[in-house]
């Protein structure tokens, strides 16, 4: 099943989160919108390391993934919440 969430994150930018689930599991996501993130290639960390994660599994997953990434108009926990509203 795929799922979309879009709105303004906390940092203020728009986000957009597209997430593939099957069998409560993630195969796919995507993250995109107008916020940036140092380094570019943090990003596509954090949607590698939550494929194959379950839902009660991505604060964790996300919280680990963004340690050594500075988001720019986008917090950890704009991914984290709009990632399980996708999986809910």
């Amino acid at each position: 099943m795929e799922r979309s969430v879009v709105r303004k994150g906390k940092g203020g930018k728009l986000v957009k989160v597209t997430v593939v689930s099957e069998g409560g599991r993630i195969a796919a996501v995507s993250i995109t919108g107008d916020f940036f993130a140092h380094p570019e290639e943090g990003l596509e960390q954090v949607e590698r390391e939550l494929i194959g994660a379950a839902i009660s599994e991505v604060r964790g997953t996300v919280e680990s993934a963004t340690g050594g990434v500075t988001l720019v108009g986008l917090k950890s926990e704009d991914i984290i919440e709009m990632v399980e509203e996708c999986l809910e």
